[in-house]
């Protein structure tokens, strides 16, 4: 398992070291993060994802709750992600959610898929419509 890769990632983006996580990806990563909009690809769509999260959540931290290995490449990531909403959060089809100042907690869900030490393909889920009923409280 790729514990330590996994560990750093989510470190780098707690401390806004997003261009070491970006290293953690290969250039033809696929990043797949429903609801927004397209599929992003390599370190650079890392960067553009997390940098749209902390635009809106600037204090944002992920948690690591659980790792799962799934075969010899995937890892199944439990996580709990927490922050204060003080930035537009565009959430594509869904609209864009205005500052609301509520501290919210979802749980993530993020497939990893690791090959020769770098990250190759990342799906990000959540429950959109539980983060939509924290903002809109």
């Amino acid at each position: 398992m790729s514990d330590v890769l996994i560990r750093n990632y989510y470190a780098y983006f707690n401390n806004r070291r997003f261009n070491d996580a970006a290293e953690l990806f290969s250039t033809d990563a696929v990043l797949e993060h429903p609801p927004f909009e397209g599929t992003r690809r390599g370190g650079s769509g890392y960067i553009q994802f997390a940098q749209m999260w902390v635009g809106a959540f600037p204090d944002g931290t992920l948690t690591i709750e659980h790792v799962e290995q799934r075969g010899d490449t995937i890892c199944e990531v439990d996580l709990t992600a927490t922050g204060t909403h003080s930035g537009d959060f565009d959430m594509g089809p869904f609209g864009v959610f205005k500052p609301t100042g509520v501290r919210a907690t979802i749980r993530f869900r993020e497939l990893l898929e690791i090959r020769i030490g770098q990250i190759t393909y990342s799906s990000l889920t959540f429950d959109v419509h539980e983060l939509i009923r924290q903002l809109t409280k």
